[in-house]
């Protein structure tokens, strides 16, 4: 028995029902119609695995009910069954995307080899769908991890602010050396400003961590922003310097998903610069070019190794030791970009010239559409 849910609509009602009852004996969930207007509201409603059509019904085509569900935003692959072989079929149902046709009088043996064919395809996205959910798991859980560090880095300074600050008011006031008009006003006020900063590094922490899939338009400067104040500590405490030449372009798109991709770049970058003894840099370059925002991010610290290059955005590849990388990072960012913000990653070694002394380093590229961004502009 196939685990599916099947909707058949034919207009011949005495051929409906033999077919429905014999797929009935193969396909857990069989919805049959001889009305496509009536099928049309169920499919939209129970969102099928697998369509079975005549082309050609009263009132309404197979071909115009697919077309509707497509413009549903429903992706649900279809069979097409027709007597007729008019060309001009066959045009509009390979814009439609149909998966397949077949002749009638239908072969009900072919009929169920093809749906079985689709099962199997059906399956494996399936399949795939929960390692990617997992992958994407694992990299939110990795950078959750490095996010963690850098908080505990920005907190060490603020801590001990505090810890100083309620330890001279404590010691003050038993030894009654403190002024309270004075003295004490500025201990708190140390002590509130900590708090403060501390707050807002936990907001930008927790925002990150929201899975959020709202699509919103914000500012890149923005999003650089957050970027900066959850890398902070890192950079600071390895003398790594954050070069930036931004045009504050205005995106509608995933925002926290970007940030995501940008982080795991960044990640990368750090971990190959504490490797080097030089200046250690960073570059993210904002442009616009021919409709879109093109990010660039760079770093000096030689280069990716040429065996990994042509295999940086695989699953499980890494040139690091397996104690610094899992090799998820890069995977999940492409899979991000061009799957939720709808772009291009790429990555290649590059040789540049700043403050008058050549560096070699791996640039990493973003490309997004642009064209979404000046619509909303205006």
């Amino acid at each position: 028995m196939l685990e599916l849910k099947l909707v058949v609509v034919e207009d011949d009602e005495v051929l409906l029902k033999r077919i429905t009852r014999i797929l009935k004996r193969e396909i857990a969930e069989v919805y049959s119609f001889s009305n496509p207007d009536e099928a049309l509201a169920k499919i939209l409603e129970i969102k099928p695995d697998i369509i079975v059509s005549d082309i050609h019904m009263p009132g309404m085509s197979g071909l115009e009910m697919y077309k509707k569900i497509k413009d549903k935003n429903l992706d649900v692959p279809i069979i097409m069954a027709s007597a007729f072989s008019e060309p001009k079929y066959f045009i509009e149902a390979i814009k439609l995307k149909v998966k397949n046709f077949i002749v009638k009088p239908i072969d009900v043996d072919n009929l169920l080899n093809e749906i079985r064919q689709f099962n199997k395809e059906i399956e494996e996205k399936k399949e795939l769908s929960k390692k990617e959910k997992v992958l994407r798991i694992q990299s939110k859980m990795a950078s959750m991890g490095e996010m963690l560090g850098n908080i505990a880095h920005q907190w060490r300074q603020p801590l001990n602010t505090i810890s100083l600050s309620a330890s001279t008011i404590q010691v003050g006031k038993e030894m009654k050396t403190i002024d309270y008009e004075e003295d004490l006003d500025e201990y708190l006020d140390n002590i509130m400003n900590s708090v403060e900063y501390m707050n807002t590094t936990m907001n930008y922490f927790q925002n990150y961590l929201k899975p959020n899939k709202l699509e919103s338009c914000f500012y890149l400067e923005d999003t650089i922003k957050k970027v900066e104040n959850l890398i902070i500590a890192q950079c600071k405490a390895y003398d790594i310097q954050l070069i930036k030449n931004i045009k504050n372009t205005h995106l509608c798109n995933y925002q926290n998903e970007l940030l995501q991709v940008i982080l795991n770049i960044i990640k990368n970058a750090n971990d190959e610069l504490i490797k080097i003894d030089t200046e250690r840099y960073i570059f993210i370059d904002i442009t616009e070019e021919n409709n879109e925002t093109v990010i660039k991010i760079k770093d000096n610290a030689g280069g990716i190794q040429q065996e990994n290059i042509d295999s940086i955005f695989e699953a499980y590849i890494t040139g690091k030791d397996e104690t610094e990388g899992t090799g998820i990072g890069l995977y999940m960012s492409k899979q991000i970009v061009e799957n939720s913000l709808e772009g291009k990653i790429s990555a290649q070694n590059t040789t540049f010239t700043y403050d008058e002394k050549e560096y070699k380093g791996a640039e990493f590229t973003i490309r997004l559409s642009s064209l979404i961004n000046k619509l909303t502009d205006t």
